[in-house]
């Protein structure tokens, strides 16, 4: 039976769950969301929001609650207790520059100085010692480096939801800020490309499952 993914037609928070199916060869189905059902029902949207995936038993929201639980259940957690923390650890890692990219699109809607001000916080390799918030590419890079660089995945020997996560995020930065992450960060991209040509993520990646609107306005 298919898994059944609730949310809005754009990539938004949903892409990564997307790569990892693809990955996997998992089915889904997506369906549209029933927006006054999703901020008053609490017991189907218990935070207000979505995505909500429904897999047999399990109905559950939080988009890294998604992505944790179909990295268990289909072998993107890696193959041991501290490959799956060291995945956890990249996840939230991820998040955190997330966090402060979402205020960047939706907050000063691309601002040529609040660009400027965001890369030299969260991009410039100079400053990944700075008052980030965590929230910078430098950690990536060099967990990446860390874990044999260019010649494979950021954590352990095989495709975690960990590479699709920082592949996400990569790919989001890529648009807006395309020479300062090529510049700066080299391991990064080139796993960024490594990645995209993966049997099933290349596949996806030219379909017309991969949306074209990135978000709620296109910024980024």
């Amino acid at each position: 039976m298919p898994l059944t993914l609730y949310y809005f037609p754009l990539r938004g928070r949903v892409e990564v769950f997307k790569l990892m199916c693809a990955a996997k060869k998992v089915e889904y189905e997506i369906k549209d969301v029933d927006y006054a059902d999703m901020k008053s029902n609490r017991v189907t949207y218990p935070f207000g929001q979505c995505p909500r995936l429904v897999d047999g038993d399990v109905d559950i929201c939080q988009s890294n609650t998604i992505i944790r639980h179909v990295a268990r259940k289909h072998g993107l957690y890696g193959s041991s207790e501290a490959e799956m923390a060291a995945v956890d650890q990249i996840i939230d890692g991820v998040e955190s520059i997330r966090g402060v990219y979402l205020k960047l699109i939706y907050g000063d809607e691309l601002k040529e100085e609040a660009k400027a001000a965001y890369q030299a916080a969260h991009i410039a390799p100079d400053s990944s010692t700075g008052r980030n918030s965590g929230a910078h590419f430098a950690f990536l890079e060099q967990l990446l480096a860390r874990n044999g660089g260019g010649s494979g995945f950021i954590v352990g020997t095989s495709l975690t939801a960990a590479d699709l996560c920082v592949w996400e995020i990569v790919d989001l930065h890529l648009r807006i800020f395309k020479e300062e992450v090529t510049a700066a960060y080299p391991l990064l991209v080139a796993h960024h490309g490594r990645v995209a040509g993966l049997p099933g993520i290349a596949e996806y990646l030219a379909s017309p499952a991969r949306l074209d609107k990135v978000n709620n306005n296109n910024l980024g």
